[in-house]
This record gives structure tokens, C-alpha cells and sequence, in this order.
């Protein structure tokens, strides 16, 4: 979201993002590869799509002994995603591959399978309840050409549930256009309700005026933002209604764009955002917001990728 009050783009359209008909989730041996699992089940669910479940081992440089070499790998690899299937998502296709490189292998599945969201878990240093993304998904950003969605730490050992509130992060940018597509057509698909938050960054900018013009900018400031609080609800208000979901709540607060947000999190099973303004099309590209959503929010975030143009 903008740390500004400008919310658009004269002339500049956004497409729809693709819906989500196809899945990946990363799965390795651990608690957090579970987690993923379950996110990308709940969403799979609700979206009626289709589940993969993906394991990614090294390929041995020397050769081992049949069952510590790679076979012997691939074969545990089949058996902790047979078993996180079994447990956590019901239905889903496994697939193995080999790379010393997990974003690698997991992007090559994404390209291959034609996956519309690849779904992983946080990482292990995180605390639980919250997302905190790892080494290797910051690996991921920047290269993935889907969706990207990262599931709370202890997703997994909670009770299964299907989702029911969906929350989007909305600024009047086209990427922000995007999420809230994604979020409601989600949200339509799901039978869930739809909170739509939009914030408006209302820190006086600090640096390029003089101290006798910042004291008259701080003396309007209010009055300067409200046309553009009431044009943003107003926008916001249409483009929520347009996706047909069950509207929970559509509002504008004012202040840090990221602590508006995590509040929402607390509501929401997932927020979804999209992509910062600038960057190269068609990739999953975090701003200042999604980076600090991605450290310390407690629902499962989805990042939109910028439209191809």
C-alpha cells in the first residue's frame, strides 16, 4: 500500500488475476511443511481447486548405498508427503523432485504444473501463530510468476476449518485492483465474507519544506487528506460491491498502512495483498507493507503478482 495520499493512476488498467484453479504447496519434513499443506488445502477447498503436493530432495554428489543415496531419499520424500496428504490434505497429488536448490525445484514445478498459487510455510525461527518468511521464500520473490501465499507457524496442529472471512488490503492501485478481485472471487467461491481496508499513510512528510511551511502543512493536513479519505471509500466501496462477495466491512483508516493491517489479520484467516507499484511484471514483489506483514502477521498472507502489461 502507498505511504502517500495519491491512490491512482490516470489511464492505467489492471487485468484480473487468473483464478486460482491450480496449487502447489512446498512440503518438507517439518511442521512448517504441514502448515503449508493445510493453508493450500483450506484454499484449494474453497476455491475448488486442484492440490499438489511438492517434496524437493538434494541429489547425492558421491555415490551412497541404495537406501541413504538417492533413492533411498526419494523414497522418504514419497513417504512424508504420502503421509502430510493423508493427514492434512485429503486428495492432493505429490510429486518429488531433485535439487540442491528447494525455490529452484518448487518454481520449476510451478512453470511445468501450470500453478495459479504456490503455498509455503514460515520459517522455523518464527514464532508460532505468526507468518515469517525464511531464506529460501525470500529466494522466491522476484522470480515467482504466480501467487505466492505463506501460512502461519502451527497452522497444521489447529482443528481443521474451511475459511470463512477473507480480508484484502486496498489502496486504488492497480495491484491493489488485483488483490481485491482475487480476495472476492475467492471469497464468492468460498461462501466467506469479504473486509476490505484501505489506509491512508498520514504522516506529514518531513524533508523538503522549511519550518515555517511544515507548521502550515501541519495545519491543514487534515483538511488536505479528507477529499482523498472520501474518494478512497468511495472507490473502495464500488470495486468491493463489483466482486459479488458478502461485504463483512469496507472501510479507510488513517495511520501506518502496515499496523492498520495486522489489526485486520486478527479478523481475517487470510489477508491478501498485492504487489508493490514498481518492478518487473508478472512477479511476486513485496513493498514496505507486504514486508512487514510477511514478519509478523498472525493469518496466512497471499501476495497478488504484478499484471503482465
Amino acid at each position: 500500500m502507498s505511504g502517500t495520499p495519491s491512490f491512482t493512476r490516470p489511464g492505467e488498467t489492471n487485468p484480473h488475476p487468473k483464478p486460482i484453479a491450480r496449487i502447489a504447496a512446498g512440503v518438507d519434513g517439518y511442521r512448517e511443511g504441514r502448515d503449508a499443506a493445510a493453508l493450500a488445502s483450506m484454499i484449494a477447498g474453497a476455491a475448488r481447486a486442484e492440490l499438489l503436493l511438492v517434496g524437493v530432495h538434494p541429489d547425492p554428489m558421491v555415490v551412497l548405498p541404495a537406501e541413504i543415496g538417492w533413492t533411498g531419499m526419494r523414497k522418504e520424500a514419497q513417504r512424508f508427503l504420502r503421509e502430510t496428504r493423508d493427514t492434512v490434505a485429503p486428495g492432493a497429488r505429490i510429486v518429488v523432485e531433485t535439487d540442491w536448490s528447494v525455490p529452484r525445484a518448487l518454481e520449476r514445478v510451478v512453470q511445468r504444473e501450470h500453478r495459479d498459487l504456490l503455498v509455503v510455510g514460515s520459517s522455523r525461527r518464527g514464532p508460532a501463530g505468526r507468518v515469517r518468511i525464511g531464506d529460501r521464500t525470500r529466494q522466491l520473490l522476484s522470480h515467482s510468476r504466480c501467487a505466492l501465499a505463506v501460512a502461519p507457524r502451527g497452522l497444521s496442529e489447529q482443528p481443521a476449518r474451511r475459511l470463512t472471512r477473507i480480508g484484502v488490503g486496498y489502496d486504488g492501485a492497480p495491484e491493489s485492483e488485483s488483490a481485491l478481485a482475487l480476495a472476492g472471487a475467492l471469497a464468492v467461491s468460498a461462501g466467506a465474507t469479504l473486509s476490505v481496508r484501505s489506509v491512508v499513510d498520514d504522516r506529514v512528510p518531513m524533508v523538503g519544506w522549511q519550518s515555517a511551511v511544515r507548521e502550515q502543512v501541519l495545519a491543514m493536513w487534515d483538511e488536505l487528506l479528507a477529499p482523498h479519505i472520501a474518494a478512497l471509500l468511495e472507490r473502495a466501496q464500488s470495486a468491493s460491491e463489483a466482486t459479488g462477495a458478502e461485504l463483512a466491512e469496507v472501510d479507510v483508516r488513517r495511520g501506518r498502512p502496515a499496523d492498520a493491517l495486522m489489526e485486520l489479520c486478527e479478523q481475517v484467516d487470510v489477508l491478501v495483498i498485492g504487489s508493490r507499484r514498481w518492478g518487473g511484471a508478472a512477479r511476486v514483489l513485496l513493498g514496505r507493507t507486504g514486508e512487514a506483514l510477511m514478519h509478523d502477521a498472525s493469518a496466512a498472507v497471499l501476495v497478488v503478482p504484478r499484471a503482465e502489461v
